[in-house]
């Protein structure tokens, strides 16, 4: 089982680039929403030369934050990839702050549950699935869209497209059956098989034996 992020919501934070790019372009160039510097155009005074190097670097910081956004957003949409799988050797989770692709072995996972968080910046009330990780040296020291409470790690789930109690239900019941695999003992198969017979012909019966003392 694994869950998606929500396209919709990719596809509002790549909208989201799109205005900061068109921002950039208006508080650089054509001000039409902005204040242009002030001056003449090709004669501008010194309040308006500041202010033209202030609007150069708010712009420049815009357009690359845009760009990021919709870029990340496109290739998201185009090269799908799940948020967190449920597979048969661990939990797969994009958390990787530089190389996003990350796979805990169920044998570091204790316990795999969801709760609810309320997100400190802006009050709204956060899904989120917990792993509780015995041994941390499969997951980077950089991660994104996770944190660290203790020894549980709580990745982000608001936007998935699948419900998060559903994916722990799921992880748990396959964390469950891999642990078990592993530590029942392994029959052996015998490594010599006898063969017997029995002679069951009708010259070694009593009946037969009878029959030939008879007269």
């Amino acid at each position: 089982m694994h869950a998606f992020r929500s396209p919709f919501r990719v596809f509002i934070v790549g909208m989201v680039g799109v205005v900061l790019i068109v921002a950039a372009i208006d508080v650089m160039f054509i001000h039409v929403v902005s204040s242009a510097p002030t001056g003449s155009p090709g004669q501008l005074d010194t309040r308006g030369l500041a202010q033209q190097r202030g609007d150069i670097i708010w712009g420049a910081g815009m357009i690359g934050m845009g760009v990021i956004l919709f870029g990340s957003s496109l290739i998201e949409l185009i090269r799908r990839k799940p948020a967190v799988d449920v597979r048969d050797d661990g939990l797969y989770a994009q958390i990787g702050a530089n190389s996003p692709d990350v796979l805990i072995p169920w044998a570091d996972i204790a316990l795999v549950s969801s709760t609810i968080l309320e997100d400190p910046f802006d009050g709204s009330v956060r899904e989120q699935l917990v792993i509780s990780v015995i041994d941390t040296k499969e997951i980077p020291p950089a991660i994104s869209g996770a944190t660290w409470f203790g020894s549980d790690l709580h990745i982000d789930a608001h936007d998935w497209n699948r419900s998060v109690t559903d994916i722990a239900l799921a992880a748990q019941g396959a964390r469950k059956y891999a642990t078990r695999a592993s530590t029942e003992p392994a029959v052996d198969e015998p490594a010599m098989m006898w063969e017997t017979s029995v002679d069951v012909s009708d010259e070694g019966t009593p009946e037969s034996q009878d029959g030939a003392d008879g007269p």
